[in-house]
């Protein structure tokens, strides 16, 4: 049975390049622009999980999140995505879980990372 007050928003963004400046950058808009689009304070976020591709080695997402003035006190969670032939370069994906209402989930993805769910990109 589903929690109503429990809601998961996906998010990914394509990276420029393996640099701890551009993960800094990216990893902060697709947070901003998740937080942003459904309508969420930071207080309304009750863990992330964060997966990066192997080629991205240069930051810790997590910590650019938290350099960023993010997640202060949320749980951050971050693994090494799938390596799978033929994957998309250089991306970021994010899990929000919420613990508040989210009246209509909108998922983010950005910079080229559109590609990966095309059925979901508004």
């Amino acid at each position: 049975m589903n929690n109503p007050l429990i809601k998961a928003i996906r998010g990914a963004i394509c990276v420029q390049d393996d640099s701890k400046e551009t993960i800094d950058r990216s990893i902060c808009k697709l947070y901003s622009k998740v937080l942003e689009a459904n309508n969420l304070q930071e207080e309304d976020v009750a863990f992330l999980l964060i997966t990066q591709t192997g080629d991205l080695k240069s930051r810790n997402p997590a910590a650019a999140l938290r350099k960023g003035g993010f997640c202060s006190v949320t749980p951050l969670f971050c693994m090494q995505e799938l390596e799978i032939e033929g994957m998309l370069e250089r991306v970021i994906r994010l899990m929000v879980v919420t613990n508040g209402e989210v009246e209509n989930i909108v998922p983010v993805y950005l910079d080229g990372a559109e590609k990966l769910r095309p059925d979901l990109v508004l």
